[in-house]
């Protein structure tokens, strides 16, 4: 129908191709075989159209640019058009920086969501040192006697930072001039705790949240380890962290929401055929196979969050070499505690169909997506792994075109858990070990009701057994 529709549009106006298959000019050809073959791919429409316009490398002016700008986002029947031209954005200034001969014209990127968080370069060089103090204590690199107990995670230190600067930016834009807040001892003032906690409760639209919860918390715990205030403010600062902290432990509403299609058996399997079904399209398309490759990757990154429910850190970087392990004739994927956000080891034997993915990728797809020598599974754009950015939101859209589902990288370790329950209800330490919880507890609290309509099937069921065999015994 849209094809349809946009073959009667042309007839009375411009209409700008979906696809085009119109020469690039041999100088723009020469400029491609120098860049990136992902960058190549998404310039090449742009390309196409300077081509058609007679516009050379040498000559390209940002009007040229803005030209075809304009055409796919008032002359061109796709989705999202402003963003296919922020990724095209973003390529182009990337090539204008790494490749001497490109065309000297930068163009400017539109930044359109709200930006809060100011850089610690708007602050006192007093406040960056506190916070570098800071950072020294917590990483355990500053054996004093009164540091931490457990030095923080690096990924722990950057949120942890990130907080403070969110907090330092919050009494900011609240009126407190930057030059007031000269160590974390200023921003941890009862009156300032509260202001940031204010600041953050009306972007949510006037009720707590987990990000409120966790900055209440941990700004209290700077207060009194740090900032050392005392007994009668930290009793006032707990009161208010009890106030606003969520049961996190909890499944949230929106995971709730996006598991409930998974009720429906159909559903279920859909999800776990898609691998497969994956597979089956890359081997059917006849294309050139650098252009499946990121396809197979994905066939590659489900078919072991299915029965390897990882967090999109661990899963973003397996190495070949060092976390996939023969054993007696079996494939493991292994990953040691200190790679793993809560220091609970991952250890699971993989089924052979994945293990015959695994190679079926690694040997047909994956050199593809090599740029310099590596053993990364899913490798990025340097000698080392794609971002857990990128790679969940590849993952992300292909379960949204395949299916249609609003579906995450998080929330596959949810679906197993539920999976799982729904077939065996109760059988809560199962999914602990499995999604690597230190404490039973946790499974419990998050998963408790997840498998709901499955039990309530099986309470039913005894139910009804019952009362069939007291009308018999009558």
């Amino acid at each position: 129908m849209r094809s349809l529709l946009g073959k009667a549009l042309a007839l009375t106006r411009t209409v700008q191709p979906g696809r085009s298959s119109d020469p690039i000019s041999p100088a723009w050809e020469e400029l491609l075989a120098g860049i990136d073959f992902h960058s190549g791919v998404r310039l090449k429409p742009l390309l196409r159209f300077l081509t058609a316009q007679d516009v050379s490398p040498a000559d390209t002016q940002i009007d040229h640019l803005e030209a075809y700008h304009t055409a796919i986002v008032n002359d061109r029947l796709r989705t999202a058009p402003e963003a296919t031209w922020d990724s095209l954005t973003w390529c182009w200034n990337a090539c204008l920086r790494e490749a001497p001969s490109w065309p000297q014209v930068a163009i400017a990127r539109v930044v359109r969501r709200e930006i809060y968080v100011l850089p610690w370069s708007d602050f006192l060089p007093s406040l960056t040192a506190d916070v570098d103090a800071w950072v020294l204590r917590q990483s355990g690199a500053d054996l004093s006697e009164d540091g931490p107990p457990k030095p923080l995670r690096p990924s722990s230190l950057k949120t942890r930072l990130h907080q403070l600067r969110v907090a330092a930016s919050a009494l900011v834009l609240r009126g407190v001039d930057p030059t007031e807040i000269r160590s974390l001892a200023d921003i941890v003032t009862l009156e300032r705790f509260k202001l940031v906690l204010q600041f953050l409760l009306d972007r949510h639209g006037g009720v707590t949240s987990p990000q409120v919860g966790q900055m209440a918390s941990f700004l209290k715990g700077v207060a009194d380890h740090w900032a050392g205030l005392d007994d009668v403010t930290l009793f006032q600062m707990k009161r208010l962290v009890g106030r606003l902290s969520t049961n996190e432990r909890k499944m949230t509403v929106k995971n709730r929401t996006r598991l409930r299609p998974f009720d429906d058996p159909k559903t279920v399997t859909v999800f776990l055929d898609l691998p497969e079904r994956i597979r089956a399209d890359v081997e059917r398309d006849k294309r050139p196979a650098k252009l499946k490759a990121i396809r197979a990757q994905m066939a590659v990154a489900l078919a072991l969050l299915q029965v390897a429910p990882v967090r999109i850190s661990n899963l973003a970087n397996i190495d070949m070499g060092r976390h996939l392990i023969e054993r007696g004739g079996k494939m493991y994927l292994v990953i040691e505690e200190a790679e793993v956000k809560n220091s609970e080891p991952i250890d699971f034997i993989l089924p052979q169909n994945v293990v015959d993915l695994l190679v079926w990728y690694a040997k047909s797809y994956r050199p593809y997506l090599v740029r310099q020598a590596n053993q990364s599974l899913f490798p990025g754009a340097g000698a080392g792994p794609k971002s857990t950015h990128g790679l969940g939101a590849q993952i992300t859209k292909v379960v949204r075109d395949y299916t249609g589902l609003a579906f995450n990288p998080h929330l596959a370790r949810h679906l197993g858990g539920k999976i799982f329950l729904d077939q065996r209800p109760g059988e809560y330490e199962v999914v602990r070990r499995v999604l690597g919880h230190k404490s039973i507890a946790t499974t419990t609290a998050i998963y408790t009701g997840a498998e709901t309509t499955s039990a309530g099937q099986h309470f039913a069921k005894v139910i009804d057994g019952l009362r069939t065999a007291r009308a018999g015994d009558r």
